[in-house]
């Protein structure tokens, strides 16, 4: 499968190429710098495209080609913007036009997801209301987009990242009900490589956690 991962830096993009490069996969890894791309990783089955989350030109030229797309792409700001909504909107022109149906798309615990139980009063009344109020919205805005884009997406909603190890052990509901909010970015990556060519969950938001 060629597979175009969209936030290749990242912390869980990172892990998600290697991951698909071990599955066998072809990766192409889009990043605004592409010094960025993890240096380590070198390999026949990968190259780099370069890209800009607003400029739609370089996403419908990276998706060509592609037979599903990795979103792992995640805001650096806290401040007002739409820059996940109009990256979503490119990605799905871009898709539409060129005929790629699966997209897995790292989104956050409980965005647009009116089945999720929220992880705890305190993030549901305060955290989420106030400090990510803008960075919420602008997620919701984008998945409103990719619920009514007609293709075969699953949309990731993780709890609390962390840097570690892989511990294994991951579950996933459709209200995160009795899962721990939290998880390893590798045990992260390692399920939305695995949605690519599952269709448990396709068409849904899927809460993981342990």
């Amino acid at each position: 499968m060629k597979v175009l991962v969209i936030g290749a830096t990242g912390g869980t993009g990172r892990h998600a190429v290697r991951k698909l490069l071990e599955r066998g996969h072809e990766v192409t890894a889009w990043a605004r710098r592409p010094s960025a791309v993890d240096k380590d990783i070198k390999h026949d089955r990968l190259r780099v495209a370069i890209g800009e989350a607003r400029d739609s030109g370089s996403i419908y030229r990276s998706v060509a080609g592609q037979d599903a797309v990795l979103v792992a792409f995640g805001p650096r700001s806290l401040k007002k913007d739409d820059v996940q909504e109009v990256l979503m909107q490119n990605i799905i022109d871009a898709m539409q036009h060129h005929g790629v149906r699966r997209v897995v798309n790292l989104s956050a615990w409980g965005v647009k997801n009116d089945q999720a139980v929220m992880s705890s009063a305190f993030f549901h009344y305060f955290f989420r209301p106030v400090f990510l109020r803008h960075i919420w919205a602008d997620k919701e805005r984008a998945e409103a987009l990719l619920a009514a884009s007609g293709l075969d997406y699953v949309n990731v909603q993780p709890g609390r990242l962390l840097d570690a190890p892989a511990k294994g052990g991951v579950r996933a509901s459709l209200d995160g009900r009795g899962l721990q909010p939290r998880m390893t970015r590798e045990d992260l990556a390692a399920f939305m490589v695995e949605q690519l060519e599952s269709d448990q969950w396709v068409g849904k938001s899927v809460i993981v956690g342990y």
